[in-house]
């Protein structure tokens, strides 16, 4: 979600458990212009994903210790962290280098925030088994049992609808790691998600808003439409598998509206 009125007023009146994914550069808005942290902003029911996937531009300004203050001044309930851009057009030693500093900043912000209550989501990117083995060579050493996967620029641009390309690069994760769950960010229809494995256990992006018509209708209206098409697409998370019970309490499949 965005720190604006709109979704303010969506996430107030919505009255029940949720899980939220807001961006760090949302974040440090909150912190610097309005003195909010994550008790004062969100309801006690929500749970609280704090993203570093942020637009590249916003990307190569954010350094480590400034999204490690902002995490932790703001307290969520967990956060992805230092992500750096990984794309198909880039050279293999330029991919490789990006995907080891993600990870180096991955485990130095774990070690930042062992004091916390935060959990750390890690991201996992690479276009060979041996650039995405950089990611399960952290995530096994510190036998951590979820992931993020960003599906977002699989669609759009030239890749134009990718669902079976991501369909198969997220069955080439979950065969290569062993793991509780995968959280996959871009991917929130009903159809595209009832192709993913059983694996994808939770779902975040901005589908939300076209699907409650957030902007076309009055809160109350917004909030059932909301409702309703959460039930159908968390129907088709973890193929009905109890897979995500320690990833927001009592509820076993998640979407998040981001």
């Amino acid at each position: 979600m965005q720190a604006q009125q709109a979704h303010e007023d969506f996430m107030n009146r919505l009255n029940g458990e949720d899980t939220v994914m807001i961006k760090i550069t949302e974040v440090e808005t909150l912190l610097r212009h309005r003195g909010e942290v994550r008790d004062t902003y969100f309801p006690d029911d929500v749970t609280v994903i704090t993203s570093g996937v942020i637009h590249d531009d916003d990307l190569k300004e954010l350094r480590w210790t400034q999204e490690r203050n902002a995490v932790q001044a703001f307290g969520p309930d967990f956060h992805i962290p230092t992500d750096y851009p990984v794309y198909g057009n880039m050279d293999s030693e330029s991919r490789v280098e990006n995907i080891r500093n993600m990870m180096e900043g991955t485990e130095w912000m774990m070690k930042e925030l062992v004091d916390t209550d935060i959990q750390i989501l890690p991201l996992v990117k690479g276009y060979t088994p041996d650039e995405r083995g950089i990611c399960y060579d952290m995530i096994r050493r510190h036998q951590l049992q979820y992931c993020v996967y960003y599906g977002s620029q699989y669609f759009g641009g030239k890749m134009g609808n990718g669902i079976q390309k991501l369909d198969q690069d997220v069955r080439d994760v979950v065969s290569e790691l062993t793991l509780e769950g995968l959280i996959l960010i871009g991917l929130q229809s009903s159809n595209g998600l009832a192709r993913m494995p059983p694996e994808v256990v939770a779902a975040a992006g901005q589908r939300w808003i076209y699907q409650s018509e957030l902007r076309d209708s009055s809160i109350n209206e917004a909030v059932e439409k909301y409702r309703q098409w959460r039930y159908s697409v968390n129907a088709e998370l973890g193929g009905g598998q109890t897979t995500l019970g320690s990833f927001a309490a009592d509820s076993n499949e998640v979407m998040i509206h981001g």
